[in-house]
C-alpha cells in the first residue's frame, strides 16, 4: 500500500522536481504524514506555475526536507499542514522581459468547476522555518533572509477558524472570496552595488521584524479563474539609520531594476488588462439586491474585491540618516564631525490600483475621498480636457448645432471625465437633410476607444510625520526639536497630513492611441518649518550628494520627464525663532516670526484661458508687461550692462504660446503632449507675517499684511540655473516697530550666514561655475507703517487715521456664525477658519492650557465655522454609523441552503462587523480616535466667540506715534553668478504719514479698518501707453553689489574657512518732498539705531531735489519763547560716501567708480533714451523674428508634408483607376472566355 502511494506521489512529483528517489520520501498512509528530503525543483517549469514577474528568472529551488499532515477525517475543517525546513532560492534579473506562457503550467491539468479538491488545495497551511533568497543582476548581488514565514487561511475577521469560515461564496454572481494571511517573524536583507561608480559604495542593510500580509483571492466557480485580489501589508513600527553611501548605494540597486521592471511591468499589466476587459460585465458588476436575510450575499459585497490592490499599512517609521565624511558633509564648524538627521512617518498607507478603468468611480477605495476634493476634481477636468483636445485633434469636422449626437454618441465626459462606455451600435440613418452634420465614423470609434482608457494609480497618505533638527556630537543631551512638524489640531479628525497621487493612464492590449501624460498631485496640510541654519546646511550639503546619484541613474527618455505635476500646501507656516540674544525685560521684543498663507500651488500646467485668476498664460503675460514697465533702462543706474535680464526668453515663448513640444502628426501615445512643462507658477493665497511671543501683548502683532503673490518659475540645465519672476496683487502694508526691527536684523544675520555657506557649498559641487539664481519681482504698492514712541503723551489725535470712520461690515465679520466676507485683511486673522475659494474648510485654533489665552491663527474670517461645525458633525455621525451593529443577523439560520452553508452562514453573521477589511479597520482604529478628539478640542475652544474678539486680548493703553512711508510701483531683482551676488531696486512716489499720538490697542483697530477699505477699494492703475516705452527715472534707486573674494589658504597652500567678501550699496534719491515732524525725526534716529556694533557697510548716495519739511512740534521750555517756526531744506544735490573704516564724507558730485555724474544735458538725455529704447525694441524684434523664423520653417516643412501627401494620394487616385480598368479588362476577358468556351461546347453537344 505504501509503495503504491509513493509511486503515484513520485509521478505526480516528478514533474515539478529534478532526480527524485523513492529513498528521498518516508509515507505513513493512515496517519496522514509523510516526509520528503533534499528536493530540487524545476526552475523553467516553477517559473510559469507560480507566475513570477517578466523581468526575473529563477535560476535555482531547493529545500532540504519537507514534512506533511493530513486529517483525513476532518479535510473539510481542518487544513492540510506543510513544513518547510529550509528553502533556498536563487534568482537572476532579465534585462529583457521574460516570455511568459500563461498556458504552460507545466502538465498541470486545466482547473474545472471549483470542486472539493480545490477547496483542500486552497486552504493548506505552509510553514518555512527559514528562506535564503539570493538575487543577482548585473549591477548589485542581495541576498533576503526570512525566518518563520506561515501562510494560513483565515477567517474575514482575521482569526483561525473553521476552514468553512475561511470562503465566502456569492450565491447571485458564481464567485468566491478566499481569505489567507501570510506572516513572517523577521527579515533581513543586504545589498552590494557593483561597477566603479559604485567601488566606494557601502553595502545596504534592512532589517524588518514581525509581518503580517493579509490575502483576499476573488475567483470564478465555473472555471476556478482568478479574477482579482486584494494584498494589504503591515509592518511592525520600524526604525532604519542609513548613511549617505547606503542611500546612493539604494539609489543605484534601484535604478538597475526600473528599466527590466518597467518594460516588464507595461507589458505584463496591458495583457492583463485586456483579459479584464473580456471579462463579462454581469460576473463583474451585478451585485445582489436580496433582502437582510441574505447574509452571504451581504457579508460578499462587503468583502467584494471589486479590482485588483495592492497595499501598505505601516504604524510607524523612524528613519535616522547620517553623513559620511565627503562632499555629503558640511564644512560648517559644528557640523565638521558630522550630524544626523531622524524623520518620523505615523501611518503611513500606500496603495497601488493597477487595473483601474479611467470611467469608473473610485468611492470603493478604502479612504479615498472623491466627492468635491481638489485631487478628484483636478484628474477630471484634466480628462475632460484630453478628450475634447483629442477630438477636436483627430476628427476635426465641425457639427452644427441641430445635429446633436444621440445619447450613446455623447462625448460629454461623465465620472472622471471619460466617456464610461463606447455605444454598442451605430446610430440610425440620420435624414438626407442633417445626413452631412451627423457624427463621423471616426469619432464613433475615438470615443469606443476612449472607453477603454485605463489606469495606475499609486496613493501615498501619511497621518503624521516630523523632522527633527539635525543632531551633531555634542555631550547636551537635549531631546530633538522639530524641524518640520504637523499642526494636527487644525485639520479635522480624519484628515491626514500628507496625500500624494500618481496616475499613469493606458489601453489595454497591444495598442497604440493618444493617452493622456502623466499626473502628479501633492498635498500637503498645515505644517510648521521652524528655520535651524545648522538643519539647513546639513540638508543643502547631504541632498545634492544623494540626488546626484539618482540623476545619473535617471532615465534618458523626454517621454519619462513628461509628467503634469500640481501641489499643494494648506496653512504651511515657517517661523524664525530668536536666538541667545533674545532680552526677556524687553516686552515688545519677539520670540518667533511666523510667515504664514492660506493655500500655496505649485504646478508646472496651466490653468483654462477661460479661467479668470492666476496661472494663466495671459497672468503670465502682464507679470512680464509689468516687469517692463518698471523696469528702468539697461545701463541706468541701477542697472548694469553685465546684469541679468530676468525675463528669460523661455518666458517670452510660453506667454505667447510658441514653446509647444513637436509630436508629429501620426498617432501616437503622445500625441496629445504638446505642451511645455518646463515653466512652472507659483501661488500663494494670500502671504502674511505676525511676531509672537511679546511679553507686552498676548496676540500676534502683524508684519506683513495678507498679500497674494503670484510667481513663475522657470529652469535650465536641470536646475542649476533658475529664473524667477512674480508680482503682489493689491496693496501690501507692513508694520513695524524698533525691537522687532532688532529681531528682523539678527534673523537677516543668520539668513546672511546661511546663504554664504550654502554659497561654499555650492562651490563645492561639480560644475558649481555654471549655477545662477535671478527673481524679478514687482509690487504695484506698500505702506510700512513704523511704530515710534510718542512725545505728546495725554493726546490721542490720529490724524489720517481719524480721518477714516470704523468698518462696521469688517466687524461683523468677528461675530461667531457670520457669513459676510470680505478681501483677506488683517481684520481676516482675527478668525480661527480658513474660508477659501475651494471647498477646503479647516479650523485653526490650537488646544492650549486652561492659564494661556492663545490668539487665534491669522489670514482667516468665520464665515466658514457653520461649514466646518457641519463638517465635524457629520464625521462623528459617520464614526458612531461604523461601529453599530447590525440587528438583522439573528436570521442567518434561516437562508442557508446546505448543512455546510448553513454552518457558514452562522458563523460568519456571528463574528463580522459591517465594517471592510479588519487590516484597513485595525490600522485606523487609532487614528480616527484620536482625530475626533482634537476635533471635538477645536470645536470646544471655538465655540465662544470670546476668544477671537479683539477686544478680550490684552489691553494696551500705552501711547505711541506712528509715521507711515508709502511706496509705488517698486521693482525689485536679485542675481547670484559667478560668485557675485546684486540686488536692486527702484519705486516711485514716497510719501509720508504721521500719528502723534494714539493708543496701541485703538492704533490696531482703526489701521486694519483702514487697510481694509483701501484694500477693497484698490486697483491696479491701467496704463494705455506701450509697454516697451522706457519709464521715467526712479526716485528711489539702491543697489547693493556682494562680491566674492577669493579663499585664505593654509600652511599646505589648501584653502580653508568661508571665502572673505566685500559688500557696497548704492543709492540715489531725487525729486522728492517730505514733511515731517521734528519728534517723528528724532524717534527715527532713535528706531535704526542698532543693539550690537557691526562693521560699517560702504555706502554712496546720490541725492538730487530733495526738499524736506521739518514741523517743529515738541513743547517749548519757556512761556515766554515764541511758537516754533517749520524748517526748510532743499537739497539740490549733495553727495554721502561712508568708508569701511565709518567715516561719512558729504560733498558735491563727483565722478566716482560707484556713483554715476551728475545728470547730462536734457538734450543727450533724451537721445540717450531714445537709443536705449530703440537698441531694445531691436533686441525684442530679433526675438520675434528668431521665433518667426522658426515657425515659418515648420510651416515650410508642413507645406512639403502637405504636398507629398498630396502627390501620394493623386498616385494612388491613378493606381485605383488603372487597377479599375485593369479589373474592367479582366472582367470583359472572363467574359470572352466563357462565350467561346460556350460556341465551343455548343457542336460537341451536337456531335453527341
Amino acid at each position: 500500500m505504501v509503495t503504491i502511494i509513493k509511486n503515484q506521489l513520485l509521478k505526480h512529483l516528478s514533474r515539478y522536481t529534478k532526480n527524485l528517489s523513492p529513498e528521498q520520501i518516508s509515507l505513513s498512509a493512515l496517519r496522514g504524514s509523510g516526509e520528503l528530503q533534499d528536493l530540487t525543483l524545476d526552475e523553467d517549469l516553477l517559473t510559469d506555475l507560480l507566475e513570477l514577474p517578466g523581468w526575473v528568472r529563477l535560476t535555482s529551488a531547493r529545500c532540504n526536507r519537507a514534512s506533511f499532515r493530513i486529517q483525513w477525517t476532518k479535510l473539510k475543517t481542518v487544513p492540510i499542514v506543510l513544513n518547510l525546513d529550509e528553502v533556498h532560492i536563487a534568482l537572476e534579473v532579465c534585462t529583457e522581459p521574460r516570455v511568459v506562457n500563461p498556458g504552460s503550467g507545466g502538465a498541470m491539468p486545466i482547473p474545472g468547476k471549483y470542486s472539493y479538491i480545490h477547496k483542500v488545495i486552497d486552504g493548506i497551511s505552509v510553514a518555512v522555518n527559514q528562506v535564503q533568497i539570493e538575487f543577482k543582476c548585473d549591477a548589485f548581488t542581495s541576498s533576503v533572509q526570512i525566518s518563520r514565514v506561515t501562510v494560513e487561511s483565515r477567517t474575514p475577521e482575521g482569526r483561525k477558524g473553521d476552514l468553512r469560515l475561511t470562503r465566502i461564496k456569492s450565491p447571485d454572481t458564481g464567485q468566491l472570496l478566499i481569505f489567507k494571511e501570510l506572516e513572517w517573524q523577521s527579515a533581513r536583507i543586504e545589498a552590494k552595488a557593483h561597477g566603479v561608480a559604485a567601488a566606494n559604495l557601502p553595502p545596504l542593510r534592512l532589517l524588518l521584524g514581525n509581518t503580517h500580509c493579509r490575502i483576499v483571492i476573488k475567483k470564478r466557480l465555473s472555471d476556478c479563474a482568478v479574477l482579482g485580489s486584494r494584498l494589504v501589508l503591515r509592518p511592525e513600527p520600524l526604525a532604519w539609520a542609513l548613511t549617505d553611501g547606503q542611500l546612493r548605494a539604494a539609489l543605484a540597486c534601484a535604478a538597475a531594476l526600473a528599466g527590466p521592471v518597467r518594460r516588464a511591468t507595461e507589458q505584463a499589466t496591458r495583457t492583463k488588462a485586456a483579459h479584464k476587459i473580456e471579462e463579462p460585465l454581469d460576473q463583474i458588476h451585478s451585485r445582489p439586491t436580496s433582502g437582510d436575510k441574505d447574509i452571504l450575499a451581504r457579508m460578499f459585497a462587503k468583502h467584494d474585491v471589486r479590482e485588483t490592490s495592492y497595499h501598505l499599512l505601516a504604524p510607524r517609521i523612524d528613519l535616522h540618516l547620517c553623513d559620511d565624511p565627503g562632499l555629503g558633509r558640511s564644512e560648517m564648524p559644528q557640523l565638521a564631525n558630522g550630524g544626523a538627521l531622524q524623520v518620523t512617518l505615523v501611518s503611513m498607507q500606500a496603495d497601488l490600483f493597477p487595473y483601474h478603468k479611467a470611467s469608473n468611480d473610485r468611492r470603493h477605495w478604502r479612504g479615498y475621498r472623491e466627492a468635491a476634493t481638489p485631487h478628484s476634481q483636478w484628474l477630471s477636468q484634466a480628462l475632460s480636457s484630453f478628450c475634447t483636445t483629442l477630438l477636436e485633434t483627430l476628427d476635426p469636422r465641425p457639427m452644427t448645432p441641430s445635429a446633436k449626437p444621440s445619447q450613446g454618441e455623447r462625448d460629454e465626459p461623465v465620472g472622471n471625465g471619460v466617456p464610461p462606455r463606447a455605444p454598442a451600435a451605430p446610430a440610425p440613418p440620420a435624414p438626407p437633410a442633417a445626413h452631412a452634420s451627423a457624427p463621423s465614423p471616426t469619432r464613433t470609434r475615438i470615443l469606443q476607444q476612449l472607453g477603454k482608457l485605463m489606469t495606475t494609480c499609486l496613493i501615498l497618505r501619511i497621518d503624521d510625520f516630523t523632522v527633527y533638527k539635525v543632531s551633531t556630537g555634542s555631550k547636551s543631551r537635549e531631546a530633538p526639536r522639530p524641524f518640520v512638524s504637523a499642526e494636527k489640531a487644525t485639520l479635522p479628525g480624519d484628515a491626514g497630513l500628507l496625500h500624494a497621487e500618481l496616475t499613469f493612464f493606458y489601453y489595454p492590449g497591444d495598442v497604440c492611441f493618444p493617452v493622456p501624460s502623466p499626473k502628479l498631485y501633492v498635498q500637503l496640510s498645515p505644517v510648521r518649518v521652524s528655520l535651524d541654519v545648522p538643519s539647513v546646511l546639513w540638508l543643502a550639503a547631504f541632498l545634492p550628494h544623494v540626488g546626484a546619484a539618482a540623476s545619473d541613474h535617471a532615465p534618458s527618455d523626454d517621454s519619462a520627464a513628461y509628467i503634469d505635476v500640481r501641489t499643494e500646501a494648506i496653512m504651511p507656516k515657517i517661523v524664525l525663532e530668536a536666538g541667545p540674544e533674545h532680552v526677556s525685560q524687553q516686552r515688545d521684543r519677539p520670540k518667533e516670526l511666523h510667515i504664514c498663507t492660506a493655500r500655496a500651488t505649485f504646478t508646472n500646467v496651466r490653468e483654462s484661458p477661460r479661467a479668470n485668476t492666476a496661472g494663466t498664460r495671459a497672468d503670465l503675460a502682464s507679470i512680464i508687461a509689468a516687469i517692463r514697465r518698471t523696469a528702468p533702462l539697461r545701463g541706468q543706474f541701477p542697472c548694469s550692462s553685465d546684469d541679468i535680464d530676468p525675463l528669460h526668453e523661455q518666458f517670452l515663448l510660453h506667454a505667447d504660446n510658441l514653446d509647444d513640444v513637436e509630436r508629429g502628426a501620426g498617432v501616437s501615445a503622445e500625441r496629445t503632449w504638446r505642451e511645455c512643462r518646463r515653466v512652472w507658477c507659483a501661488r500663494v493665497e494670500p502671504l502674511w507675517a505676525d511676531f509672537c511671543g511679546a511679553r507686552a501683548t498676548a496676540r500676534p502683532s502683524p508684519l506683513l499684511d495678507a498679500t497674494p503673490l503670484t510667481a513663475w518659475v522657470c529652469f535650465e540645465e536641470g536646475f542649476s540655473r533658475i529664473w524667477v519672476i512674480g508680482r503682489t496683487c493689491g496693496l501690501s502694508g507692513i508694520q513695524l516697530n524698533h525691537y522687532q526691527l532688532l529681531f528682523l536684523l539678527r534673523q537677516m544675520e543668520r539668513i546672511s550666514e546661511l546663504t554664504t555657506w550654502l554659497a561654499h557649498q555650492a562651490s563645492r559641487m561639480p560644475e558649481a561655475d555654471q549655477g545662477s539664481l535671478v527673481v524679478g519681482l514687482v509690487v504695484p504698492a506698500v505702506e510700512v507703517t513704523l511704530v515710534l514712541p510718542t512725545n505728546c503723551p495725554g493726546q490721542e489725535s490720529s490724524r489720517d487715521l481719524d480721518s477714516v470712520p470704523l468698518d462696521s461690515s469688517s466687524l461683523n465679520d468677528l461675530k461667531l456664525g457670520s457669513e459676510a466676507t470680505m478681501a483677506p485683511s488683517m481684520l481676516d486673522r482675527d478668525s480661527g477658519v480658513l474660508a477659501t475659494q475651494g471647498t477646503i474648510e479647516v479650523c485653526t485654533a490650537q488646544p492650549l492650557p486652561a492659564d494661556e489665552i492663545q490668539p487665534p491663527s491669522p489670514g482667516l474670517n468665520f464665515s466658514g465655522f457653520s461649514s466646518m461645525r457641519r463638517g465635524l458633525t457629520s464625521l462623528v455621525t459617520s464614526l458612531d454609523s461604523a461601529l453599530t451593529r447590525d440587528d438583522a443577523r439573528s436570521d442567518a439560520a434561516s437562508t442557508a441552503s446546505s448543512d455546510s452553508e448553513r454552518y457558514v452562514v452562522v458563523g460568519l453573521a456571528a463574528e463580522s462587523p459591517d465594517d471592510a477589511d479588519v487590516a484597513f479597520r485595525e490600522f485606523e482604529h487609532g487614528r480616527l480616535s484620536s482625530g475626533v478628539e482634537v476635533a471635538s478640542e477645536v470645536v470646544e475652544r471655538s465655540s465662544s466667540p470670546s476668544d477671537h474678539s479683539i477686544t478680550s486680548s490684552c489691553k494696551r493703553r500705552d501711547m505711541i506715534s506712528t509715521c507711515t512711508l508709502r511706496l509705488n510701483n517698486i521693482y525689485l531683482v536679485q542675481q547670484s553668478a559667478n560668485a557675485k551676488s546684486c540686488m536692486r531696486i527702484v519705486a516711485d512716489d514716497l510719501k509720508t504719514d504721521e500719528c502723534s499720538s494714539i493708543p496701541w490697542d485703538e492704533f490696531q483697530i482703526r489701521l486694519k479698518n483702514k487697510f481694509s477699505m483701501r484694500a477693497r477699494a484698490w486697483s491696479e492703475p491701467v496704463t494705455e501707453d506701450d509697454e516697451l516705452r522706457p519709464r521715467d527715472a526712479p526716485r528711489v534707486s539702491a543697489r547693493l553689489l556682494r562680491t566674492e573674494l577669493p579663499r585664505v589658504v593654509n600652511e599646505m597652500g589648501e584653502p580653508v574657512g568661508l571665502a572673505p567678501y566685500e559688500e557696497i550699496l548704492e543709492a540715489r534719491i531725487r525729486e522728492l518732498s517730505i514733511a515731517l515732524n521734528m519728534s517723528t525725526a528724532l524717534a527715527l534716529s532713535e528706531f535704526i539705531e542698532d543693539e550690537v556694533v557691526i562693521p560699517p557697510m560702504p555706502l554712496e548716495v546720490l541725492i538730487e531735489n530733495v526738499k524736506l519739511h521739518l514741523v517743529e512740534d515738541r513743547p517749548t521750555r519757556s512761556i515766554s519763547s515764541p511758537p516754533p517756526q517749520p524748517l526748510d531744506l532743499d537739497l539740490t544735490t549733495l553727495r554721502l560716501n561712508r568708508d569701511t573704516s565709518g567715516v561719512v564724507h558729504l560733498g558735491p558730485t563727483v565722478s566716482s567708480r560707484t556713483v554715476s555724474p551728475s545728470s547730462p544735458p536734457p538734450e543727450l538725455q533724451m537721445a540717450m533714451e531714445e537709443i536705449q529704447r530703440l537698441n531694445e525694441e531691436n533686441e525684442d524684434l530679433r526675438k520675434r523674428l528668431a521665433t518667426l523664423n522658426r515657425i515659418a520653417e515648420d510651416n515650410r516643412d508642413l507645406r512639403a508634408k502637405v504636398e507629398e501627401a498630396s502627390a501620394l494620394r493623386a498616385c494612388a487616385h491613378a493606381a485605383q483607376q488603372e487597377a479599375a480598368r485593369l479589373l474592367a479588362d479582366k472582367h470583359e476577358l472572363l467574359e470572352a472566355v466563357r462565350l467561346l468556351q460556350e460556341q465551343l461546347s455548343g457542336p460537341c453537344r451536337g456531335k453527341r
